[in-house]
């Protein structure tokens, strides 16, 4: 793809408005296609100040791909996680600045068999729905793969204090991992850290022609990899932006219960604390609010 033509993708109203809405208030990195001195191609976090990329409106789009054209940025990632500031590399470190974060699991084929990955893709919603997630989940196609989402709100607000939410979306997504079939070509992977990105709706893949397009559950049975072509894309609006508040929260207790914390940029209080201790106290207050099963 040419570069003029990546440019003309981003130029779409509709494409920097879904990707302005998505990346507000998440840590932005841009993929280009320049490659640094060891052969690599260079993604970029941080400006030239050492804050955080972000994009906050439209504009910002276009302004971003400006600013770093000579690096020919191509893909625009999204964290998993939504910050209450980005204002310096302080705001990543603080686990306390993190407000939401979605549980995403990543879905590849190892043939490069598309259909694979949604036939996986929907047995991984079917088992969410048995977990309660029905109206907070949304399919993602990333470009040579695949991404199933957890909206962040399908957690409350009440759950997200006494459970944070990287801690959240970890454990989920280690938790339903583990309850997925394993198949040969097919590859389901949880990838929760604290510094993870995904690629934005609407951007385009690093390296193979393809628009990263969300669908909602209900559709994907007709799902066409003609969808993600950049010059007839097939686009779903609503499905990142739906969501029920609180349906997640059974399945949050239970995995947190299951799998444990994430440990990393964890803010200690006190000092050395032992994990079990920590877990088991976690467990005791949550069956003191609601029933375990």
């Amino acid at each position: 793809m040419k570069w003029e033509d990546i440019m003309k993708h981003y130029s779409r109203n509709d494409v920097k408005r879904e990707i302005a809405e998505y990346c507000s208030n998440r840590w932005v990195a841009l993929h280009c296609e320049e490659v640094d001195k060891k052969g690599n191609k260079i993604m970029l976090r941080y400006d030239a100040n050492k804050r955080p990329l972000k994009i906050s409106s439209e504009e910002d789009v276009q302004r971003l791909l400006l600013e770093y054209t000579r690096y020919k940025p191509r893909s625009i990632y999204a964290s998993a996680h939504v910050y209450r500031t980005l204002e310096s590399r302080w705001s990543l470190i603080d686990r306390e600045n993190i407000v939401a974060s979605s549980p995403t699991l990543d879905i590849d084929s190892k043939d490069g068999d598309w259909r694979s990955v949604i036939r996986k893709a929907m047995e991984v919603i079917g088992l969410l729905e048995k977990y309660g997630i029905v109206n907070s989940v949304f399919f993602k196609w990333s470009g040579r793969g695949a991404h199933v989402h957890i909206h962040e709100k399908a957690f409350s607000e009440e759950i997200r204090r006494r459970i944070d939410p990287v801690d959240i979306a970890y454990s989920v997504t280690q938790f339903i991992t583990s309850k997925i079939n394993p198949e040969d070509n097919v590859v389901v992977e949880a990838i929760i850290d604290i510094q993870r990105v995904f690629t934005a709706p609407l951007s385009l893949h690093r390296e193979v022609d393809r628009v990263a397009i969300c669908v909602l559950p209900e559709n994907l049975s007709d799902f066409s990899i003609d969808w993600t072509f950049p010059e007839s894309f097939q686009h779903f609006p609503d499905a990142w932006r739906r969501f029920s508040s609180g349906e997640g929260d059974e399945l949050a207790e239970k995995a947190f219960i299951n799998v444990g914390p994430y440990l990393f940029g964890r803010k200690r209080r006190r000092k050395h604390r032992p994990l079990d201790e920590e877990i088991l106290d976690t467990i005791k207050r949550l069956e003191n609010h609601w029933q375990v099963f």
